[in-house]
């Protein structure tokens, strides 16, 4: 959340595609358009509150800077039950996230990162490579 605009990837978008690929149920899956989905937080919490998993809160890189950000993070169940995922602390040679760097060219690894963290029960000896636990 920005200024309270919630940024979301369209339904459309690359990101809710792997989402997709990946067989996980995105809560905005249905949406069109091009660019990202600027929804209030209210909206937001709504649909997503109990969702069980939390894949990239922007660039917070703990839970702590995710809570000082705003306490309102703290009310989602993938905060309370700590399950949120980050890309934001894979950091490559030169300090810039890796996602940003490779994942439009890996996104087979940005896939299966999706899967493993979604499907634990799949791909029993991958390690993701973009997306970490939120520390």
């Amino acid at each position: 959340m920005h200024n309270d605009i919630w940024y979301l990837p369209n339904g459309t978008s690359t990101e809710a595609q792997l989402l997709k690929d990946a067989n996980v149920n995105y809560l905005w899956s249905e949406t069109e358009g091009s660019g990202s989905l600027k929804l209030n937080f209210e909206s937001v919490f709504v649909k997503a509150k109990n969702a069980d998993i939390w894949l990239n809160p922007s660039n917070y890189s703990s839970y702590a800077t995710l809570k000082n950000a705003n306490e309102n993070h703290t009310m989602f169940n993938a905060f309370k039950y700590k399950n949120i995922y980050t890309i934001s602390n894979t950091k490559g040679a030169s300090g810039g996230v890796l996602y940003f760097e490779l994942g439009m060219t890996r996104p087979d690894l940005a896939l299966k990162d999706i899967i493993k963290i979604c499907h634990p029960e799949l791909l029993k000896n991958y390690t993701p490579y973009f997306f970490k636990p939120l520390p």
